[in-house]
Formats: C-alpha cells, structure tokens, sequence
C-alpha cells in the first residue's frame, strides 16, 4: 500500500482510524501506466480507481523533493514547464473521499538537452489542395525566424528544400506534375541560423481526378455523402450609411426574422431585415484609453452573437474579454464581465450560448476550457485546460447547445468536435486533422439545424461539413466539385429553410435557401 497523509497531531487513536478509513475508500492504488518525453512535454497516462475523487500529479528531480504540479480528476496530464537536461520522476496521488492519498508506482523521464529553449520541429495542421498547388500549414514555433519546406518524389529520403518562409504556410505550385505524390517534411530556422530536425512527413496526390476523389472517399469507413441544394436568395456586404463592413464574424436571426451580424474590425453590430436591407446599427468602435472604464456600447472587436427568446442580442468582445448585451433595437442593458483565476489569461470569449435558465455557455479561448456562468458573470463550472485528450481543448472556437442539452465545442487546433452535458461531462469527439470528409483543417463555427444536424464551417479548406448528432459526417459544402464556394466562412445560423453564411475576407453575408 503507498504511503498515507495523516494528521500526527490528533493522536494515536485518531491517526489509526483516518487510515483505516482511507483504505476502506480507496478500492487500490493508482496504477501510473506511461510517461514520456515527446515535442517538448512530458505525457503521463495512469489507470482510475473506483472512489477517487481526484487526482494529483507529484514530480521531483534528482535529489529533491516530490512537489505537487496539478490537481485533476482525469487520468492523464501533460506536463510542459520542463528544463533541458533534467531527470524527473513522476507518482500520482489518488484522493480518496476523506482526503487521503494513497500513491502509485514513480516512473522517470529524462529531458534532452537537445530541448534547450523550445526549438522543437514544426507541428503539421493541414496539408490540401487548392486549385493548382498544395498549400501546407503548421502550428508556429517558438524562437523560429523563418521555415523551410522539403519536398520529395520517394517517402522518407530525396528531400530538397522547395520553400523559404517567415509564416506558418506555404503555397507550393513550382514543378508539381499531375499524378505524382508528393512528401513534404519541415524544418525551423532561429536567429542564429540553427535548424530542427525535420517534422513528421505528410504526403498528398496531386491532380486526383474526380474519380480518384470518390475513390478516396469510398476507402473512408465508407462515407457516402448526401447532396445539399442551395439556392443564393441574397448577399450583404454594405450596412446603410456606414458603408462597407470589414471582416464580420458571426451573423443571428431573432424572431422576427431580423438579421444581426458582428462587423468585427469596424466595432458595430448591425441589423438587417429579412430580405437583407439595412435598418440600423449600433456600438462604436473603442478607444483603446478607455480600456479600463469602457462606454456603454463600445467595443474593441466584437466577434460573436447569441440571441435569447426575448431577442435580447449578446455580444462577445474578445480584446475587451467581457460580454455585452442589448435590447432587439440596440439599447444597451449591461455589460458582463467574468473574472478569471490567478494565474490565467484575461477571457477570451470567442463562443457562446444563453440557457433559458439565464446561464451563459462560453467559450474561455486562451485558456483551453469553456465556462458556465451566471447572468452576472460569476463561474459555475470550468471544464477542460490545454491537451489533446478527452475534455482537453488547444484554443476552442464557437460552441453550440443543441436542443437536448448538449454542448458542442469547436476544438481548433486539435481539429475536432468535442460534445459534453450540462453537468460539463465528456460524452463524446469526433474529426481530425485531414482534407477529406468528416476532417478538418482550421474549424471555427458551429451550428445546429432544424433536424438536429450539426454544421461546422473550416475557415482554412473554406469547405462547410454538417454531421449527424452522434458525429457522422453526411455532407460536405465547398469542395473543388461544387458550384457553391466559400471563402474563409466563419460565422453560420438556420433558420427554417434559410442559411446565412459569413465570409470573413470578401466582407460578406451570404443566404441561401436549402432544398
């Protein structure tokens, strides 16, 4: 049995019975399963045990004593805050409900020096095609100036540097022939010119005729895609009297079947009728000296719209990190502002959904999570923090709650869906990084329509997907066969038979009818 935390203090008899208690509690000790090194942080996975109420992760270096570095009730963790050449050594502590812990086996991890300062090989987010060339992006690293991008005809070897850039894409059309697969790998460049080790290799076809396409398709768990009609009725990208918009974000319809849509980069909201003509605006864009004690109405970017069954309109601000709400016609009513931990980035709230009990459902960006709060602002439940596991998010976007009660969560980076209940219980996830159907390449929003289906726009394939409540890819809107294009959609809303589309970069709003 591991090692148990008693009160000395108490006495003799007091001491007994705390043990005892706590191996009564506590079916067996945590079982730490792996640990291991990889792109810069330490990964530990360990087995649950039955009336564990947390868990907390111990480490130590050599010589030193174990301190505690996280408290969770997950059974993994992942451990970035690690210094070059160190050895650590790793236990976990499950809590049993009277608050002792019982501890597991210690595993050791050695970090290479090779680590120092971050410099690690670029991560891949996306490798497509589009149109004429291949468009390759990745995560940016830290203390890298510039990449190069290597590029062979054979896997694993042959590779000759195609690519200089400062960015974390590329567009690769030089001396690409049709037929031919091609694998790409990357490297980092730092100030001192010192270069990583070449990334993972990721290889596409390029050329596939439309039969290599449904091929492809076919090969994939046997995805067959239903076809989608759209009808363009109508497109907005002027707002009356103040002129064209710059990058709207995010478009709602009320009940009334007004259109409201966030024209991000110039701080107003704006409201159109059904048919798209404009009939005011409201917010101002705020002067970044009144950060601290912000005008009613002001933004710095307004991002993303919810609208209550009384058609009260909220907005999320993601430079301000609060969220503001107005009557239908745009008065303000109040500002709300959720005050975050010790130790955490301001919020960002980049997605959010009102219950009808008046909690709020927002996304916490920065801070690898999403919030329940209350009308006033105040937490109620944080669920999630940074990883790639279940209930771990990297950078979530917009959030959705169907009407069964089930949050749906864009995981950017991780390239996925998350799905919980309101209790913030993990039910499910689906997607990943790719460029075919049911995968992703930069997801962003999400909404729900009237048959339930879930839809998700890729503000980096420009493709729209909808899925089935469970995860089951069943269409894909905007791909190289489809009359209809997007171009970096964001934003999406359903109403009836009507589908409004934002499209950050052409500055536009874009309503079909479906059927």
């Amino acid at each position: 049995m591991g090692q148990m935390t008693t009160n000395r203090g108490l006495g003799f008899v007091v001491a007994v019975t705390v043990l005892v208690a706590a191996t009564i509690s506590i079916a067996a000790e945590p079982k730490l399963v792996a640990a291991f090194f990889l792109k810069g942080k330490v990964g530990l996975k360990w087995q649950k045990v039955a009336d564990v109420t947390e868990y907390i992760v111990y480490r130590k270096e050599t010589g030193a004593e174990f301190r505690k570095i996280a408290t969770l009730d997950d059974d993994r963790y992942f451990d970035t805050e690690l210094t070059p050449g160190t050895v650590y050594v790793y236990r976990i502590a499950g809590v049993g409900p009277d608050g002792g812990e019982v501890y597991s086996n210690e595993k050791t991890v050695t970090i290479p020096e090779a680590a120092a300062g971050s410099f690690f090989p670029p991560n891949w987010v996306g490798l497509r095609l589009e149109q004429d060339k291949v468009f390759l992006n990745w995560d940016q690293v830290p203390g890298a100036i510039a990449y190069n991008v290597h590029r062979s005809l054979t896997p694993g070897e042959g590779y000759e540097i195609v690519g200089n850039t400062r960015t974390s894409k590329y567009a690769d059309k030089e001396g690409l022939e049709k037929g031919n697969t091609y694998y790409y790998v990357l490297t980092a460049l730092n100030a001192d010119f010192e270069e990583t080790e070449m990334s993972e290799e990721r290889h596409i076809k390029y050329g596939l005729s439309l039969e290599e396409q449904d091929a492809l398709l076919m090969e994939q768990d046997q995805i067959v895609l239903e076809p989608v009609v759209l009808t363009q009725l109508f497109v907005i990208t002027e707002a009356g009297p103040d002129g064209a918009m710059n990058q709207p974000a995010d478009v709602f319809v009320n009940s009334q079947g007004n259109i409201y849509v966030t024209d991000a980069l110039n701080g107003r909201i704006h409201c159109f009728d059904p048919g798209g003509k404009h009939l005011f605006s409201f917010g101002e864009l705020m002067d970044k000296s009144e950060a601290d004690d912000p005008p009613p109405g002001a933004f710095q970017i307004p991002f993303t719209l919810f609208i209550d069954k009384q058609d009260q309109v909220y907005v999320t601000d993601i430079d301000q990190h609060d969220v503001q709400v107005f009557a239908a016609g745009g008065q303000f009513i109040r500002r709300i502002r959720v005050a975050v931990e010790d130790g955490k980035v301001p919020l960002r709230p980049n997605g959010i959904h009102v219950l009808d009990d008046g909690r709020i459902v927002m996304t916490d960006t920065g801070n690898h999570r999403f919030l329940i709060v209350d009308g006033g602002g105040k937490i109620l439940r944080s669920v999630g923090e940074e990883g790639d596991g279940d209930g771990q998010f990297r950078f979530p976007d917009e959030l959705t709650v169907t009407p069964d009660g089930i949050i749906c969560i864009v995981d950017v980076i991780n390239c996925r869906i998350q799905q919980f209940d309101l209790e913030g219980q993990f039910i499910r996830a689906f997607g990943e990084i790719g460029q075919s159907a049911g995968t992703f390449a930069r997801p962003k929003a999400i909404t729900v329509d009237g048959a339930g289906r879930i839809w998700v726009s890729d503000g980096m394939s420009s493709v729209i997907q909808s899925f089935t409540p469970d995860g089951m890819v069943k269409s894909a809107l905007g791909t190289m066969n489809d009359e209809i294009r997007f171009v970096t959609p964001r934003g999406l809303f359903f109403r009836g038979d009507r589908f409004y589309v934002v499209n950050r970069v052409p500055h536009q709003i874009v309503v079909y009818r479906v059927g």
